[in-house]
């Protein structure tokens, strides 16, 4: 069960995740005309809300399609029948589940050192580097092959050591760019980009918005530059000149927010020369609305669930008279006005948790050997809350049964006799008596089982530890072979019902007789799969 629910959580977070961003691309071709800042909002919108998804699906009240109520069967059980099935414990428990966990983990780890390391080359450059206080207290002089903009508390501006030389030209629109950067909080942005792509890494489409987020924080700040009344053909040969010097220079430092790249050239240079292009920037109004419509798509669809997942549970501890918790009770939970069952054992500290349940009124009982049968009915379960059951097992009651019998004289075998007469018959010989049949029923042989065949413990349920009880219903045909074979319970793994399925269904029964003549009954059936400690 515990494979099943993460395999289904991640891949509805991957779902959620997948319509976030593909709706990005849509709005992100559908605003091809407005400025780059404007894409550039979408995509940074689109990245937070994916590192808002997983928290708000946790804290905010789920929504689920409700899932289709239990049939009540219309035969009752005849019988029931318990099979336990024990196996050794595997000294090694390998899951899919943790693999899969552990895949993730592993890139994770990955990408975050390597952001680590990054920030870890950038303050070491920036203590390396000396100011130059005739730009500014912002800029700063260092071995770097090309401007850049990096810190995410104070960011500065690197510039390469030549900038001294540099004409005066270059150098005004350089710190123009740059400046573009502190004042739009692009270096935080980044940041902020590349922890989702660690926390998403699998996902293609996260690696797109990361990329389509720089490059419109590029563009965005070359139409700042030129909103400020600088001529867009001296503007592109700085660049140009500003690339040039990079492929020289044998590649880029990583960390930060590098003004010239080879691979965003030329759609820099397109969008400089495209007439009546739109080069406003983001106004604080626009950023908050923006943040709104995304906050109004974002909730509903963070607490949108799976149809078939199902957050309610029902919890408890297990206790006797005198307080101390019961390790290993039988606890058994059945929805009322249905077939519904599930199983489950009290732990070491006493406590149980079946779950996830769908809302609606459960039994539940308990039992373990020494005690009483503890019964609670009513236990209502709703809003996707656990219902808490405090159970507590008296000592049970010991119950003798005594039948005396006696072998009935001869004569009398076979004839009831009747109350003594008040007076005595009128004399003269009795009438013969009428000549009837009577026909005898009610003479039931019960069903018995002639070969059982028994479960094999799944190979890889056992080096996962996986455990658990099986409830089946089944009926006995006339021949004694087993038909219409159901399941009782869900919350169990369905590779544990796929081997008890097998073996019952080559089970063999002598037939259930009634009045001699063979008829078809009901039987349930338990089969506990457990590890041996």
């Amino acid at each position: 069960m515990t494979l099943h629910l993460t395999i289904e959580t991640l891949l509805w977070l991957a779902v959620k995740s997948t319509v976030l961003l593909a709706s990005a691309v849509l709005l992100d071709k559908a605003l091809f005309r407005t400025s780059a800042a404007v894409r550039h909002l979408v995509w940074a919108i689109a990245l937070a809300s994916l590192l808002l998804l997983p928290l708000l699906g946790l804290t905010l009240p789920r929504w689920a399609a409700p899932a289709p109520p239990a049939l009540a069967a219309a035969i009752p059980s005849a019988g029931l029948m318990v099979v336990d099935v024990t196996a050794e414990r595997a000294g090694f428990r390998w899951s899919a589940a943790g693999a899969l966990w552990g895949v993730w983990a592993a890139g994770f780890a990955c990408l975050m050192l390597r952001l680590g390391w990054s920030a870890h080359q950038v303050a070491r450059l920036r203590r390396r580097s000396r100011p130059w206080t005739t730009c500014g207290p912002d800029v700063l002089l260092g071995e770097t092959p090309l401007p850049v903009v990096c810190g995410v508390w104070k960011p500065v501006i690197l510039l390469p050591a030549e900038a001294v030389a540099w004409p005066a030209a270059r150098l005004r629109l350089v710190l123009k760019h740059e400046r573009m950067h502190l004042a739009r909080h692009d270096t935080r942005m980044y940041l902020l980009a590349q922890f989702v792509c660690a926390l998403y890494w699998p996902s293609p489409l996260v690696w797109y918005a990361a990329c389509r987020l720089r490059r419109e924080a590029e563009k965005a700040c070359d139409d700042g530059v030129l909103a400020q009344g600088e001529a867009p053909a001296e503007y592109a040969g700085q660049l140009v000149g500003i690339v040039q010097d990079l492929q020289q220079a044998g590649g880029l430092m990583q960390g930060g927010l590098a003004m010239g790249r080879v691979s965003d050239l030329e759609g820099r240079l397109k969008a400089m020369f495209r007439p009546h292009a739109s080069r406003r920037q983001v106004t604080p109004r626009l950023a908050l609305a923006a943040c709104v419509l995304a906050l109004l798509v974002v909730l509903p669809l963070a607490s949108v669930q799976a149809p078939a997942q199902q957050p309610g549970a029902i919890t408890g501890v297990v206790r006797d008279a005198t307080g101390a918790v019961v390790p290993g009770a039988r606890i058994t939970v059945s929805l009322a006005g249905t077939d519904r069952k599930e199983f489950t054992t009290s732990n070491q500290a006493g406590e149980f948790r079946l779950g996830p349940v769908p809302e609606g009124t459960y039994n539940v009982s308990a039992a373990k050997p020494g005690f009483a049968l503890f019964r609670a009915e009513g236990i209502q379960v709703k809003g996707g809350a656990a219902a808490d059951v405090q159970v507590v097992l008296n000592i049970g009651q010991v119950v003798e049964h005594m039948e005396v019998r006696s072998e009935a004289p001869v004569s009398m075998k076979g004839i009831v006799q009747p109350p003594a007469p008040v007076a005595p018959p009128p004399a003269g010989p009795p009438p013969p008596p009428p000549s009837m049949r009577i026909r005898v029923g009610g003479e039931v042989q019960a069903a018995k089982l002639l070969y059982m065949a028994k479960p094999d413990y799944p190979p890889d349920c056992k080096a996962e530890g996986v455990e658990g009880t099986v409830a089946l219903r089944a009926m006995i045909g006339r021949d004694g072979s087993v038909l219409d074979l159901q399941q009782v319970n869900q919350l169990v793994d369905p590779r544990l019902v796929a081997a008890a399925k097998d073996a019952v269904l080559q089970w063999r029964y002598q037939p259930t007789l009634l009045n001699g003549r063979p008829v078809e009954i009901v039987t349930e059936i338990q089969i506990n799969f457990a590890l041996a400690q």
